[in-house]
């Protein structure tokens, strides 16, 4: 009986998964040219290390896996101890030949130098059990147009020189460059193109360590985005070590880069840790959130109520309450004085001691040199203090023999009148026109105890700018009493309280948006002003946040060096800068203002950072590229921004 065959069965090859495949696949179909490869969307080309430095720093491969907008892909694989021995004695013979038959000493000695490099090297794999490393590096580029792309590559090889290395595309390779993004080293030796790495000691690739990353980790700082390499951004604009020790920051971006949701954050997280707040809403944006924290906006074109600016606000607090008195008053008439120099326009410092004289001689007449030494003159009630209507009186008393007939008095002289003429002038061009703004009793409630406070310029922005100026100055004194009030209460009780926690201390944080409506080359009243005010904030656990569109608002282009350098003293004293994105034509100012903060590479990255990207400068510790998030609940909140 015949033995039946058995019928041998062929394995059946596993089914395509053909849904996956279509999710994965490239969208839109690919072709491998020469040079790039075209997609459906754009364009990609491979650049190819081949020649790397002869020494390297530690972390020598951050350079090149940080770059930015570029994907760099490593192979690495080990060497064979055999072919390693192997390469290393035919690399000795060549070295050895180039010395016996150089004819120049410099050759003989580049000859002898290569010879015991390997020598040495050979003697770490022999004794040590040193390994050879393989490294490949390629690095991807892609843009949606050739002519991207094409700029793309250029400045990224360029970077790369830059660094030590040279790469190329190599022709006619892309499609084995593109397959290498999937295979492992091994499988890619089969390519035809039969491309090998560099070989190195293990411990050169180890010390290059590119898998470490930017992050920022203040002991009780809030979550505010990711750095580029994928580390935690832990900011408190508060915090404080040997290094950053006050508490101001500048924030620029373009339209739509971030820099209101930038400051709304800010906001709502040092209103979550119970620090004061004080700010300006030139457009009406933070109304929302304002009221969402419980806070209130008071409108500074006068239908909110008046600032008196001649109340006396105290600005000096120490151990004797009398001196405090006084100081606080002498620095009211300094105060007064740059409030009608916002006014006056440009005038002489003759006119402005005339100023200051008048001023103390009508506090004078009103018994506020008694009330110095007795009840005090920087808590008294609203309706104590006199009104600007008041004080024109008394300069026209001081002026006119008859006020009635416009009559001098006999015994001025003639360049007095004249300075007098100009005081009255002024003040009765306030008085007259300004009434609603400045000629009456503070009404505004008293906003000492409440936590946020926005003041809204919107319709202020419309009037003539030496009276907006005058206004944000009158409400800026407002702010600085706020915060001595404030501050010097933390402040004592750091020094008297053994038990108290710095960590617990109340912040007072001031924000103004659209600040180059002060901070500009042709308001450096306002320049001293806010400069001092960031000197002396801290000492009162006070911030000040600077805003706006574009760097060269504060700074435009011609200005006089003194202006520039004024500036720049003021943006000195900010420990923080946040650079959102920026036109390329702002560098050389970003480049002035900043001086010695930004490096070139990180100027270069400022036009191309997308929505929500920034480049955080701390002064004295360092600088951070990262991406400011925000969640759907705080974006609706915040009613735009990111």
């Amino acid at each position: 009986m015949a033995l039946q065959s058995k019928q041998i069965r062929k394995p059946k090859p596993p089914q395509l998964d053909k849904d996956f495949l279509t999710s994965i696949q490239p969208q839109g179909g690919m072709r491998f040219k020469d040079k790039f490869i075209k997609k459906g969307d754009g364009y990609e080309a491979c650049i190819h290390v081949f020649d790397y430095p002869s020494s390297v720093d530690v972390l020598w491969l951050d350079k090149i896996m940080a770059m930015y907008d570029v994907t760099v892909v490593t192979d690495v694989a080990t060497m064979n101890q055999d072919e390693t021995v192997s390469a290393i004695n035919k690399s000795m013979m060549e070295q050895d030949v180039r010395f016996r038959s150089s004819k120049h000493e410099s050759e003989r000695m580049d000859a002898q130098r290569g010879y015991q490099e390997m020598e040495d090297l050979y003697r770490q794999i022999s004794e040590m059990g040193e390994v050879i490393k393989l490294l490949h590096i390629r690095l991807f580029v892609a843009s949606p147009t050739i002519w991207e792309l094409e700029k793309k590559v250029e400045r990224t090889m360029s970077k790369l020189q830059s660094f030590g290395f040279k790469g190329q595309i190599f022709l006619n390779e892309t499609y084995w460059e593109w397959q290498s993004l999937f295979l492992p080293y091994e499988q890619q030796l089969a390519f035809p193109n039969k491309r090998e790495g560099k070989g190195m000691p293990a411990v050169t690739l180890a010390s290059g360590l590119p898998y470490h990353f930017s992050e920022l980790n203040d002991r009780t700082g809030s979550y505010l985005g990711t750095s580029f390499t994928g580390g935690n951004v832990l900011f408190d604009l508060f915090h404080k070590d040997k290094m950053r020790r006050f508490f101001n920051a500048v924030v620029v971006g373009k339209m739509g880069a971030g820099k209101s949701t930038t400051l709304k954050k800010l906001l709502m997280d040092n209103e979550a840790r119970g620090h004061f707040i004080r700010g300006f809403d030139v457009t009406g944006e933070f109304k929302t959130l304002v009221k969402s924290v419980n806070g209130h906006t008071i409108s500074l074109d006068g239908s909110d109520g008046v600032i008196n600016p001649l109340q006396i606000f105290r600005t000096e607090d120490n151990s004797n309450p009398e001196k405090n008195e006084e100081i606080s008053f002498m620095q009211h008439i300094s105060k007064v004085a740059t409030f009608y120099m916002f006014l006056a326009g440009n005038p002489s410092s003759e006119e402005i001691e005339e100023f200051k004289k008048m001023l103390r001689l009508f506090y004078e007449s009103l018994g506020f040199t008694d009330k110095m030494h007795t009840t005090g003159i920087t808590s008294l009630a609203n309706e104590d203090y006199p009104i600007f209507s008041d004080f024109l009186m008394f300069i026209r008393d001081q002026l006119y023999g008859n006020t009635e007939k416009r009559i001098i008095r006999s015994e001025l002289s003639s360049t007095r009148v004249k300075r007098l003429e100009k005081i009255e002038l002024v003040i009765d061009n306030l008085v007259n026109s300004f009434s609603y703004l400045f000629n009456g009793h503070t009404t505004i409630p008293d906003i000492t105890e409440e936590q946020v406070i926005f003041f809204s310029i919107r319709n202020l922005t419309g009037l003539e700018k030496s009276v907006f100026n005058a206004q944000m100055f009158n409400a800026l004194n407002l702010i600085w009493d706020n915060l001595i009030q404030i501050g010097s209460s933390q402040k004592k009780l750091m020094y008297d309280d053994e038990a108290f926690d710095i960590d617990d201390a109340t912040r007072f944080l001031v924000m103004i948006d659209e600040a180059h409506r002060l901070v500009n080359s042709e308001n450096m009243l306002a320049v001293k002003f806010l400069t001092d005010f960031a000197r002396e904030a801290r000492k009162y656990f006070g911030g000040l946040i600077l805003a706006s569109q574009s760097i060269r608002d504060f700074v435009p282009d011609h200005s006089d060096t003194d202006t520039v350098t004024k500036i720049r003293t003021l943006f000195e004293l900010t420990q923080y800068k946040l650079v959102m994105q920026q036109d390329a034509n702002s560098l050389d100012t970003l480049r002035t203002v900043f001086e010695g903060q930004l490096t070139d590479s990180e100027l270069d990255h400022v036009p191309q950072l997308q929505q929500g990207e920034c480049l955080l400068s701390i002064s004295g510790v360092g600088n951070l590229m990262l991406s400011i998030e925000a969640s759907d609940d705080e974006l609706q909140l915040f009613e735009g921004g990111l």
